[in-house]
């Protein structure tokens, strides 16, 4: 049975501008919608692409070609066709190869200077991006124009006024700045879970983020998709994290009016965080926590411990006191960095290499448990404790 998509149709619902497509198929949601505040309504496009991105993931799962009544760019039309779905075939092999069917058109190509636009959650990636592409220095038709903050699926235990908490206190980082932050919120989450409940965020993050980008294809030259891996770490093959296969698969994702680029794969983890680590913003406003959804760190989450050793081996930790609780990481501190020593994950070498590098001597505690097996029957719970809480659906959200 095919998927059925109707031309885009708009309309305001008290603050909201919506862009709205409706869709027929018996186990789809009768429409997919975008939705951000009226004010920033002239940004976004009233065209089909944004949902032709969104929906080619819930199709191949559920096996179903789709085919639109209105015109889709005739790049991202042969890309859908062709590589795209090379490369999420590759990435998650349940899925199945369709065709997507509609009218060829030629996008129009920006007159002059077009805006430059990011993604913004405040995490190391997108501080990175928002510090190396700020407009006081910025390379030459690169300066960002705008950020935005999509609600497209990392977390789906909150509502939208969840969201609206989140967006209120980014758009605050933002305006720091000197820049607008965009809400983008959607229902495109709804039409992965229809499909399929083995497709989770982490494994297509890049297609829903990427088809919100294309909303602002009609006055945006350029979206900078902030990496989540250094351009060592790509490769296009089965992986439960799609940002392996950023560097191939983004550039496939924009339309004649807008790349999708990817950014910051040039640099490890750790060279991000030295990056922004003069940025006052990040400094006080930096959020890495996957434990804490109201944009606070927790200090002693997994990844918080990870920022925090970095901030520490570089020499920047006191400059995050107002971003994190240090007497929390003190007192994980030697527990942590005892099994980063004897850790073999990208980002323990990642570390153990920053170590080197700043000729950082770990205490001498840390090194006598790193000796001993005690690491490794930790990292053996956690391993256990993960795989509960996947066999009982416990939802994690997504920091960048």
């Amino acid at each position: 049975m095919t998927i059925y998509v109707d031309q885009t149709e708009t309309r305001e619902e008290g603050d909201w501008t919506i862009f709205e497509a409706p869709v027929h198929h018996p186990q789809m949601p009768t429409s997919l919608y975008f939705r951000t505040f009226s004010r920033y309504a002239k940004l976004i496009s009233a065209k089909s692409d944004p949902a032709a991105l969104a929906l080619v993931i819930p199709a191949m799962a559920l096996g179903e070609d789709i085919q639109f009544s209105t015109t889709i760019s005739e790049r991202l039309l042969r890309n859908l066709n062709g590589p795209i779905q090379t490369i999420l075939l590759a990435i998650a092999p349940h899925l199945q190869p369709i065709a997507v069917k509609a009218d060829a058109v030629r996008r129009s190509s920006h007159p002059g200077e077009a805006l430059v636009a990011t993604g913004f959650s405040s995490g190391v990636d997108s501080f990175c991006t928002l510090t190396q592409y700020h407009p006081d220095h910025a390379p030459e038709g690169f300066s960002l124009s705008f950020l935005t903050y999509n609600n497209v699926g990392s977390q789906r235990r909150s509502n939208l006024t969840d969201f609206i908490k989140r967006y209120e206190t980014l758009k605050r980082k933002a305006s720091e700045e000197g820049l607008e932050l965009v809400p983008v919120d959607s229902n495109m989450d709804a039409f992965f879970r229809k499909a399929s409940e083995d497709i989770d965020f982490m494994q297509t993050h890049s297609v829903r983020n990427g088809a919100a980008a294309l909303l602002f294809q009609d006055k945006t030259q350029r979206f900078l998709y902030s990496s989540a891996y250094p351009y060592g770490s790509t490769f296009v093959g089965r992986t439960r994290s799609i940002g392996h296969a950023d560097p191939v698969l983004l550039p496939l994702l924009g339309t004649e009016s807008i790349e999708v680029i990817p950014v910051g794969g040039e640099l490890t983890r750790v060279e991000k965080t030295v990056a922004l680590a003069e940025n006052r913003t990040a400094q006080r406003g930096l959020d890495v926590c996957v434990t804490n959804e109201r944009g606070e760190n927790c200090s002693r989450c997994e990844k918080c411990l990870r920022t925090l050793l970095c901030l520490e081996i570089t020499g920047n930790l006191e400059r995050f006191a107002d971003a994190f609780d240090l007497r929390i990481y003190q007192e994980n501190r030697i527990r942590y960095m005892s099994e980063t020593l004897r850790g073999r994950r990208t980002y323990d070498k990642e570390l153990q290499e920053a170590m080197e590098t700043y000729q950082f001597r770990p205490p001498y505690k840390a090194r006598i448990i790193a000796g001993s097996r005690i690491p490794e029957m930790r990292y053996k719970i956690r391993q256990l404790r993960r795989a509960v809480r996947k066999a009982m659906g416990a939802p994690r959200g997504n920091r960048m």
